[in-house]
C-alpha cells in the first residue's frame, strides 16, 4: 500500500463514493434523501406510514358507527357500560358497626374473616342464605374481632344486614341506603 492510500480512501468516501450505513456504496442519486429520485421514495414511505396508521385508526372506531351496535373482539363498544340501565340499584350484604350514638360505619373485610373482598362478601351472603342462627354465628365472630381493634373502641354492637343503594346516587353522595334488611345483630364485648 502505498503512503497515501489510506488518506485516498478517506477523501473517495467523504465524496460520496464510500460505504453506507447498509453496506453499499453510496453514490450521487443512489437512494440519499438528496436527488429527486430519493425524496420520492421517502415520500412513498410516509404516505404509506400515514394510510397504515388511518386505516387502524379507522378500523378501531369502526364500532361505534355500526347499527344496530355489535360487540365483538377485539374491537368492543363495551356495551356493559354503554346501554341504558333502567334500574341502578344494588344490594349489598354487609356487616356494620353501630356506635354508642347509633351511627354506623362498615366493617372491613379482615375481620369479616377475609382479607379477599369478595371472599368476604361471599361469606356474608352464605350466613344469610343459610338462616337466621348461621347470621348470627358470624355476626358473634365479626363482634370479637371488632372487640380487639382499637380503631373500632366506639362500636357497641354489630349488625349483619342487606343494604339497597341506588348506586348512581350513592356517588353522588346520597350515601344511605334506600332499603335495608337486618338478619342478625349482636353487642361487642363489654362494652
Amino acid at each position: 500500500m502505498s503512503a497515501g492510500g489510506e488518506g485516498e480512501a478517506v477523501a473517495s468516501a467523504g465524496a460520496g463514493g464510500g460505504p453506507s450505513p447498509r453496506g453499499g456504496a453510496v453514490g450521487a442519486g443512489e437512494g440519499g434523501g438528496s436527488s429527486p429520485r430519493g425524496a420520492a421514495r421517502l415520500g412513498e414511505r410516509r404516505a404509506y406510514a400515514y394510510g397504515v396508521t388511518a386505516a387502524f385508526l379507522l378500523l378501531m372506531l369502526a364500532p361505534l358507527f355500526r347499527r344496530p351496535p355489535v360487540d365483538s373482539f377485539p374491537l368492543s363498544t363495551y356495551p356493559m357500560f354503554s346501554w341504558g340501565r333502567h334500574d341502578a340499584r344494588t344490594a349489598v350484604e354487609r356487616a356494620v358497626g353501630v356506635d354508642s350514638r347509633g351511627g354506623r360505619r362498615p366493617i372491613p373485610p379482615r375481620l369479616v374473616g377475609s382479607e379477599e373482598v369478595l371472599q368476604a362478601k361471599a361469606t356474608l351472603a352464605q350466613s344469610i342464605r343459610q338462616g337466621a342462627r348461621a347470621a348470627r354465628a358470624l355476626c358473634r365472630g365479626i363482634a370479637s374481632r371488632v372487640a380487639q381493634e382499637d380503631r373500632y373502641a366506639d362500636v357497641v354492637a354489630v349488625e349483619i344486614r342487606t343494604d339497597t343503594f341506588d348506586a348512581v346516587a350513592f356517588f353522588e353522595g346520597q350515601e344511605a341506603p334506600i332499603d335495608a334488611k337486618l338478619h342478625a345483630t349482636c353487642k361487642v364485648g363489654a362494652r
